[in-house]
């Protein structure tokens, strides 16, 4: 694979593929990315992240799970990103940068709090703000509470287009509600729902109740609707 270096990233490509003919985009585009989450978590690492931009799916699956099921993008601790990057797919961005940036500090044991922050970073999915997808699904009784979340057999239990977009839109809320520092404190506690209770002196079915009536506040709009509608019916 061909290499292109910058400040905190080492790329990997193939020769003649879409990300070597856009690979000076793709590197500042990242570490853009990379700065902002930087300067959100407060954090400084002292690596430099090797990401392989692969041309397929079951490219990154082979890398992953020895090719048993094709993926978009994983993360890969310490410092290795592999992502989908091609005409079609570009799957890079904040999320898999957020994840190892973030593993610096801690990697929490639930699945939730550490999608939740990629997702954070993200804003979006499938082009429509986590904040978006969270009110639709309360609007259609389909919304899955933070607290059940928490528990990975019913976070892994469910798919990622209903979980990721609630866990990001928690994240965003609990963040403007009550700060980046507290946050980090509640990222930094091996059990999130005891750490709840610790840094906000809340149960996670409090801190639940207070976030869906936050974003019932706001009605979902009718054309980001029926956008969503048809995303859901791929």
């Amino acid at each position: 694979m061909e290499q292109f270096e910058t400040a905190h990233y080492i790329f990997h490509y193939g020769a003649d593929t879409q990300a070597a003919r856009d690979i000076e985009a793709i590197a500042a585009y990242q570490e853009s990315c990379y700065a902002y989450i930087c300067n959100v978590l407060g954090v400084t690492l002292d690596f430099k992240i090797h990401y392989y931009l692969c041309a397929s799916p079951e490219e990154v699956g082979r890398l992953y799970n020895d090719g048993d099921e094709p993926c978009d993008g994983f993360a890969e601790t310490p410092d290795k990103i592999y992502a989908v990057y091609n005409a079609e797919t570009q799957c890079i961005g904040f999320h898999e940068d957020a994840h190892i940036i973030s593993y610096t500090v801690n990697s929490p044991e639930s699945t939730a709090i550490r999608e939740g922050l990629a997702m954070y970073f993200d804003r979006k999915w499938w082009g429509i703000h986590n904040m978006d997808w969270t009110g639709y699904y309360i609007k259609m009784g389909q919304y899955i509470s933070v607290a059940k979340l928490l528990e990975e057999e019913i976070f892994d239990a469910h798919d990622c287009w209903l979980t990721y977009p609630i866990m990001g839109a928690f994240t965003e809320w609990l963040i403007s509600a009550y700060g980046m520092e507290r946050y980090m404190r509640l990222y930094k506690q091996k059990n999130t729902a005891e750490g709840m209770q610790l840094v906000y002196q809340k149960t996670p079915e409090e801190l639940d109740k207070e976030f869906t009536s936050f974003i019932e506040l706001f009605a979902v709009d009718e054309k980001v609707k029926q956008r969503m509608e048809e995303l859901l019916n791929f």
